[in-house]
């Protein structure tokens, strides 16, 4: 009997196992198991536990909100026979309707001369609403289906009005141009009636591409007004679409189709002798992409970004032929609207969109000033505006790495391209500003801490550096190149200048306590000593070699007498 009893003991405890498994697994399944093991099922483990705690307590790690987890990303469904074909079909659904269009474009295009072109169009305008019809029957039951065989419908009513006006002239521009503005109406309707963005797409660049049968007709500033306005009603159903609709890439297609069309017709409206209507429109069109749905999703901070480009690139062409001044008051324009808009929006908590703005304020200020101030004085304006952002805003730092762009053009200009078009005085006082812009700027980030010091170094060292190269190549060269008998003058001016420039360095170095500073006097003041001793001393003439072992002695001196002096006090402090 004992052994019976607990033989049926044995049971009673396997069959709570198996009951607690089962459970657990019915409530993974049915994806119903909470975070936490509820406090009867916690009671219910505890009882179990007592009797079989180990097994019970891996039958716990198993079925953990944890645990199931980690079974759901680790095992991978495999994909049913059901579900391939399913794929292989929707394939060959798209080429089917890939090749009815394709099919039907070339039967339109080449089709037997006794069809006649009335009846190639009369039967892709039957196909296309045929299509459209069948689609519509379908949609309830055939959704996916359905939409294909709609699209395609639109794709061959638009080619077919078209064809009727570009290809064989049956009818004039304007009727073809109104009737594929039906199509699009119908586009859009279905688009939004069956919320389908693969419509939307056919119908927005359908109403684009429409725009070019248009521009065969006689250009009048009323023809201009008309296809600009159709574009104006064009874009701001997209742009309304895209508040309701999750679409955010319409923002882009729209832009892009907008930007191809004034790209394409900026030459021809301006010497069609119209170029205001172009301009008002060009105006109307900024406006819009300006305010477009902002959630600063990555579609709408380029369309942000790319916008004001497109508008002054137009602006510029055409006012720039008939006077730069206005293309720079424009940009400064430009500028000024969108340092109050990134403000305005900063006030928002719209952060990236704010910096953005900020960014293009920045930009038309700097391509304002070589208008406005010529090649002579760019170089010293794009500095000192670096310097003065940098001074402003110390705290931001977009604005920070603007300035130091901005100093990186005007540091650029000055070693690549002033030294060969500048004359003498606007190049001496272009890079006396740039360098000074240089050692400022390290000034104002000179009170940051940690890694951010590191940029202060590297501007002090790209000055000094900036220093020696005046001195030695460009400002130099720059004044001695109308001398050409003054060569042995030339190496004892560089020789001194080099030496003054070694003991600046070492006094600034000294009482600043500066170590990199220190070690470029050291550098420099070597440098000086091998080209007097090796270069002056072989090459120059006595009187030249006299000065510059004199100025040598004289500069080494006094080096050593300020070190000595600085010494002297600091053994006296301590």
């Amino acid at each position: 009997m004992d052994q019976k009893d607990s033989l049926i003991e044995e049971i009673l405890k396997r069959l709570k196992s198996i009951d607690y498994r089962l459970n657990s697994i019915e409530e993974f399944l049915k994806g119903e198991q909470e975070e936490r093991i509820p406090e009867e099922k916690e009671k219910r483990v505890a009882h179990l536990v007592k009797e079989e705690p180990e097994e019970i307590e891996n039958e716990r790690e198993i079925f953990t909100p944890e645990a199931r987890k980690e079974t759901v990303r680790t095992e991978k469904t495999p994909v049913s026979s059901a579900d391939q074909e399913k794929i292989w079909i929707n394939v060959l659904h798209k080429i089917g309707i890939v090749a009815l269009i394709i099919g039907v474009g070339l039967f339109i295009k080449y089709s037997f001369p006794y069809i006649g072109l009335w009846g190639r169009i009369a039967i892709g305008l039957l196909i296309g609403a045929g299509l459209l019809y069948v689609g519509e029957r379908l949609m309830k039951e055939y959704g996916t289906y359905a939409l294909g065989i709609s699209s395609c419908g639109i794709v061959i009513l638009y080619f077919s009005f078209y064809a009727a006006a570009a290809f064989y002239n049956l009818v004039h521009p304007a009727v073809a141009f109104f009737m594929m503005v039906l199509v699009t109406i119908v586009g859009v309707l279905l688009s939004l009636r069956y919320d389908s963005s693969v419509i939307s797409f056919i119908a927005v660049v359908g109403a684009f591409l429409t725009t070019y049968v248009f521009r065969g007709g006689e250009i009048t500033p009323l023809a201009l007004i008309v296809l600009f306005s159709y574009l104006t009603l064009i874009n701001g159903w997209i742009l309304t679409v895209t508040k309701i609709k999750e679409w955010k890439w319409l923002n882009i297609l729209a832009f892009s189709l907008t930007a191809m069309m004034l790209l394409t017709t900026i030459k021809f409206s301006f010497e069609s002798g119209y170029p205001w209507v172009f301009l008002t429109f060009s105006t109307i069109f900024f406006a819009l992409f300006f305010y477009i749905p902002r959630k600063e999703s990555s579609e709408s901070l380029i369309v942000l970004f790319l916008n004001p480009f497109l508008y002054y690139f137009i602006l510029w062409f055409i006012t720039y032929k008939i006077n730069p001044y206005i293309a720079g008051t424009l940009a400064l324009v430009l500028a000024a609207f969108y340092y109050y808009a990134g403000s305005r929006i900063k006030e928002e908590k719209s952060l990236d969109i704010a910096w953005s703005f900020t960014s293009l304020a920045v930009f038309f200020l700097t391509v304002a000033i070589p208008i406005f101030f010529k090649t002579n004085w760019a170089t010293c304006a794009w500095a000192v505006e670096g310097t003065i952002i940098l001074s402003l805003g110390r705290k931001e730092k977009i604005l920070k790495n603007l300035s130091l762009v901005l100093l990186g053009i005007a540091v650029f200009k000055m070693l690549f391209i002033d030294y060969f078009i500048l004359e003498t005085f606007s190049f001496f006082f272009n890079s006396i500003i740039a360098i000074m812009a240089v050692f400022l700027c390290a000034k104002f980030l000179s009170g940051e801490v940690g890694g951010k010091m590191q940029r202060v170094g590297a501007l002090n060292i790209l000055g000094m550096i900036l220093v020696f190269l005046f001195i030695t190549f460009t400002g130099t060269s720059k004044f001695f190149e109308e001398f050409d008998n003054l060569i042995e003058m030339k190496s004892l001016v560089i020789s001194v200048l080099w030496g003054l420039y070694a003991l600046v360095l070492f006094v600034l170095g000294i009482t600043r306590e500066s170590s990199p500073t220190k070690i470029a006097g050291f550098l420099v003041a070597s440098l000086t000593i091998i080209k007097v001793f090796f270069y002056d001393l072989s090459y120059l003439e006595t009187t030249y070699r006299v000065l510059s072992l004199v100025v040598l002695g004289v500069i080494l001196l006094i080096i050593s007498f300020v070190y000595q002096k600085k010494m002297g006090r600091k053994e006296e402090n301590e």
